[in-house]
């Protein structure tokens, strides 16, 4: 693991001298040039360049199914998701700061059920701070806080609560070297980062995973290395898409486990106003376990908890949609 760490940090270092070294060879016009460019990270194509910069998309959808009596294998369902993706960034000279919030609230109702299931529940924000390396390359030093948890109450197969509003929560701080093109990709390495796990009722400890439900407390602090690979893009007027990979390898247990967070969304404006929204999501942690439930032979029906495994949800959905954007 020591190894491990060596290896990260120098490869850090020798990076960030290679950006120096490079910098060196370029002409004056050569970083003039490169600078304008390093300028615009994180503006729309279009823009003035700006010192600051906000965008936001709020959409609400919705989705229906209705079966005559004579349908075969069919299921009446009614549903909704109201989601709201935004960002802010602010560039002067050679810094910049970033947040960034992505809410999503859906549920919807199946057959004669008379209550409404929730199928997605998510809240997250990201806040980053850089400083420029070198003029003559798009690499600086970040520091950077990444908060997940979600609104309401989720209730497992058996029809237990197991989870609420930051029962849990998982934040991320971390220390590293972003590298962030022009054309919306960027990619950052943190050697040196902590993961804390914060559960506001110690009763839904078991649900989390297999370290809270040995020992059930509030708070766990786990320090690892964090990688964070995004693509955020407008391909044109009417195709927008945004995918963030991020991966966790926890230093103090089973390192070479990497925890994986990869988020997809993709936007296809019809016109001004209506959208089709596609979202995927893929989790894996290493101490996650989740509980289902099995049927002896006997017929006696019971919770059994297995894990970890990964975990994959997708929607496509069409509604109102509107984005605004500061100019």
């Amino acid at each position: 693991m020591k190894k491990n760490v060596i290896a990260i940090a120098t490869l850090l270092i020798c990076s960030a001298s290679a950006a120096n070294a490079q910098s060196w060879l370029t002409t004056d016009a050569d970083a003039a040039a490169n600078k304008q460019k390093l300028s615009e990270i994180n503006k729309p194509a279009d823009s003035k360049v700006p010192p600051f910069y906000a965008e936001g998309l709020p959409s609400l959808t919705f989705s229906q199914a209705q079966y005559s009596d004579s349908w075969q294998d069919g299921s009446n369902s009614l549903g909704f998701r109201a989601a709201f993706l935004g960002s802010t960034v602010y560039t002067k000279d050679r810094i910049f700061f970033k947040n960034s919030l992505d809410m999503a609230y859906a549920k919807s109702k199946e057959g004669d059920a008379t209550v409404y299931t929730k199928k997605e529940d998510r809240l997250n924000f990201n806040s980053s701070f850089g400083y420029e390396i070198t003029p003559s390359l798009p690499l600086y030093w970040v520091a950077q806080v990444d908060l997940k948890t979600q609104f309401d109450k989720g209730v497992n197969a058996d029809g237990e609560t197991v989870s609420k509003f930051f029962a849990p929560g998982y934040i991320i701080a971390s220390l590293g070297v972003r590298y962030q093109s022009d054309f919306g990709l960027s990619a950052m390495l943190s050697p040196l980062s902590g993961r804390f796990t914060v559960v506001s009722d110690t009763m839904y400890c078991k649900y989390v995973d297999t370290d809270m439900a040995a020992d059930p407390r509030n708070f766990r602090a786990q320090v690892g290395a964090y990688a964070q690979i995004s693509y955020d893009k407008n391909l044109n007027k009417y195709v927008g898409i945004k995918s963030t990979l991020e991966l966790f390898s926890n230093y103090q247990q089973n390192p070479q486990n990497i925890d994986v967070d990869w988020i997809t969304s993709a936007n296809f404006n019809i016109n001004s106003w209506l959208t089709i929204i596609f979202f995927n999501r893929i989790i894996y942690r290493d101490l996650d376990r989740y509980q289902v439930k099995v049927t002896d032979a006997n017929g006696v029906e019971s919770m059994v908890q297995k894990g970890p495994k990964v975990q994959w949800m997708e929607s496509l959905n069409v509604g109102i949609a509107y984005k605004f954007a500061t100019k």
